[in-house]
Formats: C-alpha cells, structure tokens, sequence
C-alpha cells in the first residue's frame, strides 16, 4: 500500500501557499490562524479580515495568498517552522525532501525575482 503524500509549495513575494494532500481540517485551520503573524510586514494587532486558506477544487488543494505582505528570509523560515509544528501536531508527517528556486519575472517593468520552496512530507501508515 502506498504512503501517504503531502506537497507544501511556498511562493515568496508576496507569501503565497498551496497546501497538495490529504492534510486534516484541522491542521488547516491552526495554519490560517498563525500563518498570518509570521510575515515581516505583519500589523501588531490580528484583524478579524486576515486572510485564511480556501479550498481549490481543481486540483484539489489548499490555498493562501498574503496580499500586500513581505517575508525576507526570517520570515520565510517564521512560516517554514509554523507548517513544521502544524503538522508534527497533526501527527505521522516526516519530510522526505525540499527543493528551492529562484526566478525572474520576465515582465521588463517590475524585473521581479520569485523564490519558490516545495517541501515533500510522507506520512508512515
């Protein structure tokens, strides 16, 4: 029998998620409460607005986008360890692989580069 899998693919700037698996409810919810205070660019006080994850039909997946927000590379790793004690929470999860890469936007205005994480978990059955 196959292993479970479970697919986190980080976009750096602005902080966006996609959430690839069979990951609980549960475990989404405590991500849409944290995730949000773990940018650099995070107001002091939580609002009731903060964005939170929704559910992408095609493919299925899980989704957050954190407009107007920044992550230098402390940020970036606030939200890596806040999806780690998610799913050490949820329980069986172990990371099998990661990979990162950076690109450049090709629109000549913006000359933007993107940085993209992809963390690869299995979880033992």
């Amino acid at each position: 029998m196959a292993h479970p899998n479970l697919v986190v693919n980080f976009i750096f700037n602005p902080p966006t998620i996609r959430i690839i698996g069979p990951i609980k409810e549960t475990t989404v919810e405590k991500l849409s409460q944290t995730i949000p205070s773990k940018t650099n660019t995070t107001p002091s006080t939580k609002k009731s607005n903060d964005p939170k994850f929704v559910h992408e039909s095609s493919p299925p997946h899980w989704y957050i986008q954190l407009q107007g927000q920044y992550c230098d590379q402390l940020g970036q790793s606030m939200l890596y360890m806040a999806l780690l004690d998610a799913l050490e929470d949820e329980g069986g999860w172990m990371l099998k692989d990661c990979n990162a890469v950076t690109m450049e936007d090709t629109d000549a205005i913006q000359q933007a580069h993107y940085e993209c994480n992809k963390f690869f978990f299995v979880k033992k059955l």
